[in-house]
Formats: structure tokens, sequence, C-alpha cells
């Protein structure tokens, strides 16, 4: 069980596959698996759903709503969150958002513990952070974008009613890698010639 457990998180945390099925590859919404990294190594579950969109020729937006429930490290007691997060990124060579791009984001956690341990005191916490990133874009065939991406995520606020609860958070230096892959480009039919 541990075997198929170590694939599953290794799928997830190097390939997180965001489909998008619509046509412009700017705008749209997408699933990101980003959050169940974190889920499946903590014994649980995650998942997100992301909106992008241009704001101006060289600005893009990009809001995440994510969901993660999971084990902690005190006896049978859990931990389920909600986050929101949102990044404006800047790319200084290309329009097309392609190739490099320079973005700041934040987000907000809310966590909540329950079960039947020893749960802390006040069973809330909030967390609030900002990442400066950088990243590369690279569109393939008019099918797939690739985007490789670094950062460093800094926890700006804390209630830390949970000593650990910044464990569960991958604060600190970030990397990222993901694959969008574009539904109506992959299936449409070609013309006769």
């Amino acid at each position: 069980m541990k075997q198929i457990n170590a694939l599953v998180i290794f799928i997830f945390y190097l390939s997180p596959i965001l489909c998008q099925a619509q046509e412009n590859k700017d705008n749209g919404f997408s699933i990101d698996f980003s959050y169940a990294f974190t889920g499946f190594s903590n014994h649980g579950w995650g998942i997100g759903i992301s909106y992008q969109r241009n704001l101006f020729n060289c600005l893009l937006i990009k809001v995440t709503l994510g969901h993660m429930t999971f084990s902690t490290n005190l006896d049978d007691v859990y931990n389920t969150s909600v986050s929101i997060s949102s990044f404006v990124n800047y790319y200084p060579i290309s329009n097309e958002f392609e190739k490099l791009y320079i973005g700041v984001g934040n987000g907000c956690d809310f966590m909540n513990y329950f079960g039947s341990g020893d749960l802390p005191p006040t069973t809330q916490d909030t967390l609030i952070n900002i990442t400066p990133q950088i990243g590369w874009r690279l569109n393939l065939f008019n099918i797939f974008m690739i985007d490789v991406s670094t950062g460093y995520k800094f926890i700006i606020y804390n209630t830390q009613n949970y000593d650990d609860i910044k464990d569960y958070l991958n604060t600190g230096f970030q990397f990222g890698f993901g694959i969008k892959v574009f539904l109506k480009n992959l299936f449409k039919e070609k013309p006769d010639d």
C-alpha cells in the first residue's frame, strides 16, 4: 500500500496536469492538483480550481481556490482547510503569455482542527502569505502549455494555535511544474487537403 501511495504522490508532485477546455489559452478555468501533494503526503487529500485572465498585453492574473483534509502530528486530530490565493504575473518579453514571467502573489489559508484527540485550545488557524516568483511558460504545438516556476513563500501573519501548522503549508522555497492541456485543440479535426 505504501508503494501505491508513493506512486500517486510522485505523479501528482512531478506532473500536476491542469486541463482547460477553453479555446483561448490566456483565459479560463483549470484544475489545480498542487494541493493534492500536501494532502497525500499527510494521509489525506486535496484539490483546487484556478481561474486565469489576461488584464493587459503583458499582465495575467490567476486566482485559486483550494481545499485539503489531512492528518496532523497529533493523535486522532485532523485538519481541513480552505485556501484562497491570487497572483499577478508580468511577461516582459512576450505579449503571448509565454516565455519568462515575474510574479507576486498572496494567499490566505483558513485551517480547522477536528477529531477525538487532544485538540488545540482554539481549533482554528489563519495564515496569510506572500510569494514572489519567477517562471517560464512554453507553448508546444498549441496543445500543451508547460509552466516551470520557482519562488519563496513568506508567512506574514499566523495565528499559530497549533505549533506545527506551518509544516503543512509548504512555506519557504517553492518549485512548480504544470502542464495545461488544451482539450479543444487536442481533439480538433484537421482540415482535408
